[in-house]
């Protein structure tokens, strides 16, 4: 009786494992698409992502009461400054502050590239932002190629290349 069920339970994990097999070669890889949002910009306007379709998108998910956030803002003044006549467009999602808020706090950092605003939250979800900052590179396609938390190994600069 007991070689019976041990012979019954070794087949059972050999069917497992060659199915578990087969579907590994069997499925494709699933390829992160970004999600489109629109958001209004410090001046009001709507920014939506997908008009940015044919160039890459650095975006930034933060606050202004992030010491984290606060401390990547002369990097990507500076990487906003390499890349803004390229096809590399640098946007920071706000979360849930008020415009004057985000404002004030643009002006006194000098943020040169765009800020926009996630005032409930939603398109962090979208993300699944858990943390902040939160950093995502969006290819020309419209793929996220790159997602993690904080500046990367190498800065920026390194996700481009």
């Amino acid at each position: 009786m007991k070689k019976n069920v041990f012979i019954v339970v070794a087949l059972v994990l050999i069917a497992f494992c060659a199915v578990a097999v087969g579907m590994g070669n069997a499925t494709e890889k699933i390829v992160p698409k970004a999600a489109d949002f629109t958001l209004k910009d410090l001046k009001g306007n709507n920014v939506t992502l997908s008009s940015f379709r044919g160039k890459q998108v650095l975006i930034t998910f933060g606050a202004t009461w992030c010491p984290y956030c606060v401390k990547e803002v002369p990097e990507l003044n500076a990487f906003f400054d390499k890349h803004q006549d390229k096809d590399v467009k640098v946007l920071s999602v706000d979360i849930n502050e008020s415009a004057d808020k985000v404002a004030s706090f643009a002006k006194k950092h000098n943020v040169k590239y765009t800020i926009l605003l996630d005032s409930d939250g939603e398109v962090a979800k979208k993300y699944e932002v858990y943390g902040i900052p939160a950093i995502f590179l969006i290819d020309k396609d419209g793929i996220i190629k790159y997602s993690g938390a904080g500046s990367p190994e190498g800065g920026f600069e390194a996700l481009i290349k």
